[in-house]
């Protein structure tokens, strides 16, 4: 290679160097303009858990009643408690988006395990409080078992019910299930939706009653644990569904 075609090289190299550099710089720029400035204000300033200020609880159930007719029983709660907070408190969870927790419905994507509506108040409490959320989550589970529902009555409700039930059960099939039968309906019938939709909202109430008594330093934990007494987690009504099959645990 000659002295000329060297200097062409070099040249060639300095220029492509640069507009690596130059192309590296606008990359950057291009990924940091992607966050917004709420998002950047959140990554640096903001800690958890979020916080709260005292919200209404018929305003918490009139939104989850009616969210429930859009995605069902966990986005209902979810959307009950935090879209209120989403005006007051702003971000982080003005930035929350809450059709993330679409999923929660029948019992996570209609496998009929822990209620959505409890999935829901779990998501709220957990974001609100940390560790502190899940002491009043666990009060919300204890009352929905041993509770009539649902309570709440709308102003303008899409369906008339008759029957009220103590599911005995956070689960999702157990409290449908046993709903429906008293009901004498279908699953997919406009009653079973609106009695769904109500216990949705009461479960919204709920949440934020012990919330406003939580904020006001009124709250005190009435629901412990059952693992030290039967040895696992565990809920109290196995025999009415699995007879002499529930599991042992190891002492």
């Amino acid at each position: 290679m000659d002295d000329k075609q060297i200097m062409i090289s070099r040249r060639e190299a300095l220029v492509g160097s640069g507009k690596v550099a130059a192309g590296a710089a606008l990359l950057s720029y291009g990924a940091a303009s992607l966050f917004t400035p709420a998002m950047a204000m959140a990554k640096e300033t903001v800690k958890f858990p979020w916080g709260y200020t005292k919200i209404d609880p018929a305003e918490a159930g009139a939104i989850a009643y009616n969210n429930w007719f859009k995605h069902f029983c966990c986005y209902a709660v979810v959307s009950g408690i935090l879209e209120p907070l989403q005006r007051e408190i702003g971000d982080p969870y003005a930035s929350l988006p809450l059709i993330a927790f679409k999923w929660g419905h029948g019992g996570a994507v209609g496998w009929g395990t822990l209620c959505g509506s409890l999935n829901g108040a779990g998501i709220a409490t957990g974001f609100i409080g940390g560790h502190e959320g899940e002491k009043i989550l666990n009060d919300v589970i204890a009352w929905y078992t041993e509770t009539d529902l649902p309570i709440y009555k709308p102003k303008s409700p899409k369906a008339q019910i008759k029957n009220v039930n103590t599911s005995d059960s956070p689960l999702c099939h157990i409290s449908v299930g046993k709903w429906m039968k008293k009901e004498g309906v279908a699953f997919f019938s406009p009653q079973r939706k609106e009695r769904c939709a109500r216990v949705s909202a009461d479960v919204a109430m709920k949440t934020v009653m012990l919330l406003n008594d939580w904020k006001d330093g009124k709250y005190k934990e009435t629901h412990g644990s059952n693992v030290k007494e039967h040895g696992l987690t565990t809920q109290l009504n196995c025999m009415e569904c699995h007879g002499d099959d529930v599991p042992e645990p190891k002492r």
